[in-house]
């Protein structure tokens, strides 16, 4: 289940100390039962065994939410990507080297997801079984790990500023262009696909006209 972001009227008021907005996943239901599903019921069943544990865990199975959120980063200094100094592929060439940090704009969104998990679930009677983290760093997920990754290449008007321009073509390679996600000049807290397609379906419409007119 999917919830998104719905306070854009209080961001623009300032009431929040980050930028852009994330979207709430959620789970819960009585799925077919797998292995180790009873692990972790302990905590509501107040540590009873035998046959107290089979009906405890009959009794409390599906009554669980579990929260994901997914939050917009937008472009910092500490993330970029230059050429290594030292390593070199096959040819000789030096390798591209990423760095990658997170924000405070990410972390205080974390913050603000967790206190949001936190109120959901006592408004519905709940009872939360993992409190917000003190620390955000602790909870957030590590770059890379959702395989959503964009940027990195983003188009723009200024070639000073930009690698491509609007479309997704490279200004320093004219018959170089992008059809992935590397356009884009953040990344939002919506999955990327359709929006990479249909920038690539873009691109490609101008590359056949560029074609006709031979300018490619």
């Amino acid at each position: 289940m999917y919830s998104p972001w719905w306070l854009y009227k209080e961001q623009h008021a300032g009431k929040f100390d980050f930028a852009r907005g994330y979207h709430i996943e959620f789970s819960t239901g009585r799925k077919m039962p797998q292995a180790g599903f009873s692990s972790g019921l302990e905590w509501l069943t107040g540590g009873s065994f035998g046959r107290q544990f089979k009906e405890d865990v009959r009794r409390y199975y599906g009554s669980t939410l579990s929260f994901g959120g997914r939050g917009e980063m937008i472009p910092n200094d500490d993330c970029f990507c230059d050429l290594d100094p030292i390593v070199k592929d096959k040819w000789g060439l030096p390798v591209l080297r990423f760095h990658w940090k997170w924000s405070p704009h990410e972390l205080r969104q974390v913050a603000h997801q967790q206190q949001t998990f936190k109120a959901i679930i006592e408004a519905m009677g709940g009872r939360v079984r993992t409190e917000p983290a003190k620390d955000p760093l602790t909870v957030i997920r590590l770059g890379g790990d959702v395989k959503h990754e964009v940027g990195g290449a983003i188009m723009g008007s200024d070639p000073l500023r930009s690698v491509a321009n609007r479309w997704s073509q490279t200004w320093d390679v004219k018959n170089l262009f992008f059809c992935d996600g590397a356009p884009f000049c953040s990344n939002a807290d919506k999955n990327p696909t359709l929006t990479i397609m249909a920038l690539a379906w873009r691109t490609a419409d101008y590359i056949m006209e560029e074609m006709r007119k031979g300018n490619v």
